[in-house]
């Protein structure tokens, strides 16, 4: 049987078009994370944000990928928000915060995306640039938000040679897209970086033991660049390998 690999999704406000009023919220998810899981083999399930079902959810997926999207209130890592900070989801925020606890617990195998990463790092103690440009220093900063379609790539980053991020991406160099304004500040001491740009913003993180927990996050949008090269279809098929792993020994507890 396939893996279950649950995966995140975010919150729209549905508008009516005259007055711009509000008629509820909808759930969205991006349907290029569901095609990268299917395409690895794995089963996606897209997960609601509802956090009275985060521990229930937890224990029936094999593995977690967490997706894309706004901002993440800053109190989760201690911090007021800046006037820079963009748009947060307060029911996501607590959904995936929550989630992530019970998957941590569990070992579930988490992959992490732009924001997921970002969530995955400060869930485990450590804390994020509010906004890059006012914060991190301009002084040889790259941009960071791209204006070019999500397929183009538009910055390269280093992998270090012997993690298991190079390994699974084959690959020290790779040409990446670039979609954020937030980024890893303080790491936290579970995991350890493996990629950066060139003006030292933090691009990949695994955990410490890939072997023992899987854990990975990638700051630039894998799920978009699948037909532009392997390497970024690899980290989908490492998710989905390392979810059925955890199936295996699941079912045999």
């Amino acid at each position: 049987m396939a893996p279950i690999i649950g995966v995140t999704a975010t919150l729209k406000e549905d508008l009516e078009p005259v007055g711009q009023r509000p008629l509820g919220s909808f759930i969205r998810a991006d349907l290029d994370y569901v095609d990268g899981v299917l395409e690895a083999g794995g089963t996606p399930v897209v997960l609601p944000p509802f956090v009275e079902a985060a521990g229930e959810l937890a224990g029936k997926i094999d593995g977690l990928l967490l997706s894309g999207g706004s901002d993440l209130d800053p109190s989760y890592y201690g911090e007021e928000p800046t006037t820079e900070l963009g748009v947060t989801l307060p029911e996501r925020d607590a959904f995936e915060m929550a989630l992530l606890g019970h998957a941590l617990e569990r070992s579930v195998p988490v992959l992490g995306i732009c924001r997921g990463l970002q969530v995955l790092n400060v869930a485990l103690g450590g804390t994020l640039y509010q906004d890059l440009p006012s914060q991190f220093g301009t002084d040889g900063l790259i941009a960071h938000r791209q204006q070019m379609p999500k397929w183009q790539w538009t910055h390269e980053i280093e992998v270090s040679g012997g993690s298991g991020t190079a390994s699974i991406l084959e690959s020290t160099e790779l040409r990446v897209n670039s979609y954020h304004h937030q980024a890893i500040k303080d790491l936290a001491e579970p995991l350890v970086a493996v990629a950066y740009a060139s003006d030292g913003v933090i691009e990949a993180v695994e955990s410490s033991d890939l072997s023992d927990h899987w854990l990975l996050g990638v700051q630039w949008h894998a799920e978009a660049m699948r037909d532009v090269g392997s390497e970024h279809r690899n980290l989908f098929s490492a998710l989905v390998n390392a979810a059925a792993r955890y199936a295996l020994r699941r079912a045999a507890a």
